[in-house]
């Protein structure tokens, strides 16, 4: 019997659509598992032992057996992301339709972005010799203030300032700020960084650029460069692609429907040199988060 191989107008066979639905499942279950197998571990008491039994058989399957090996700073930022991933897909399949632009107000997503950006100060602390002692810091979309507490941490002789304009992230902020005992060092305000006219202020200004649309960028560099102090850096971070096709897109889907852009490194580079920066370069990426920092300085003559 010969068999016709399909021609382009032939449907997709719903069995070849499950097989994949299926694969996406059990991952989606996998990551439950391990968030939850987490959560227990930083919980007061225990869960269930038939329960946790099966919890910590999937990640010894996952290969993540040592999983209480993990500091609890880092179980607690797993832990955030994990839950604002599958909000956040909740939220898209909920309301697939809506126009993009960053209107979550979930506490697990804006809680769970904001633990996945304590990475930064360190980063940057670590990668760029001229940022190893900040005294100032302006941290643009600082959204619930996660990385500015973490910011007057890593640099503790620094003042810190956070603007963002989601009336509920600020909210979160303030509460963050207040409970880690940091009013006197970090200050939050309700500004839009395209009016933003503080003047030669911060050693360092930090600029996540995957919220933020070409218009935007285009209207914030020059606000950004008057803001840096002379000497002082200004560094625009992105999302560095993921080599995995599928990735590629997932993330792109996320950055646009929060109302962002994609903007590669050479697009970066561009804006801080048009700005007026020097000594513009791409820092080497460090650890297995995606973000890629762009960094320029203001002259200091």
């Amino acid at each position: 019997m010969r068999v016709t191989a399909p021609t382009k107008g032939d449907p997709m066979p719903f069995e070849d659509v499950m097989i994949t639905v299926n694969r996406w499942l059990v991952a989606t279950e996998a990551l439950a598992a391990v968030g939850a197998e987490l959560t227990l571990m930083q919980a007061a008491k225990p869960g269930h032992p038939d329960v946790t039994g099966a919890l910590q058989a999937v990640s010894a399957a996952a290969g993540l057996a040592d999983l209480g090996e993990l500091p609890p700073p880092q179980r607690e930022m797993l832990i955030g992301l994990i839950r604002m991933s599958l909000h956040q897909a909740a939220d898209l399949i909920d309301d697939p339709g809506r126009p993009p632009g960053w209107t979550f107000t979930d506490p697990a997503i804006l809680q769970g972005w904001g633990r996945g950006s304590t990475v930064v100060p360190g980063t940057l602390a670590g990668a760029a010799p001229e940022l190893a002692d900040v005294r100032s810091f302006l941290d643009v979309g600082t959204g619930v203030g996660l990385l500015a507490i973490t910011a007057a941490r890593v640099w503790p002789d620094a003042t810190i300032v956070g603007i963002d304009i989601w009336g509920p992230a600020l909210e979160a902020a303030a509460a963050n700020v207040r409970a880690a005992g940091l009013d006197s060092k970090i200050t939050i305000r309700d500004q839009d960084v395209t009016t933003l006219d503080d003047t030669g202020a911060y050693d360092c200004v930090w600029f996540p650029t995957f919220f933020v649309t070409e218009a935007v960028l285009e209207a914030a560099m020059p606000r950004l460069y008057r803001a840096a102090r002379p000497g002082g850096s200004l560094v625009l971070g992105r999302m560095a692609p993921p080599p995995d096709p599928l990735a590629q897109t997932t993330s792109a889907l996320r950055t646009i429907r929060g109302g962002g852009a994609e903007f590669d490194a050479k697009r970066l580079v561009a804006a801080l040199e048009t700005a007026g920066c020097t000594a513009v370069r791409v820092l080497p990426r460090r650890g297995p988060a995606p973000l890629e920092y762009v960094i320029g300085q203001r002259p200091a003559g």
